[in-house]
């Protein structure tokens, strides 16, 4: 069963990836407009005065996977 352990491998590194690009990577607060930024690209925007929501997705990020192993080494996980 050893003949798998890679794609294994390459698979928990895509789920870890995907799920650290899930996650907060900045709120900024500008005029009204609560902006939130997540490591995959995807940006969130609301607008407390109106109460208007919207979504500005990244396109699939390519190196996402690079992105998670530059963060990870640089936080020594």
């Amino acid at each position: 069963m050893t003949q798998y352990s890679d794609k294994v491998e390459e698979v928990r590194l895509k789920q870890d990836a995907d799920e650290w690009g899930k996650s907060i990577r900045y709120l900024h607060f500008n005029n009204g407009i609560e902006e939130t930024q997540y490591n995959n690209g995807d940006q969130h925007f609301h607008d407390v005065i109106l109460g208007k929501k919207w979504t500005v997705y990244a396109q699939e990020p390519k190196n996402l996977i690079d992105k998670y192993l530059r963060w990870k080494a640089s936080n020594g996980k």
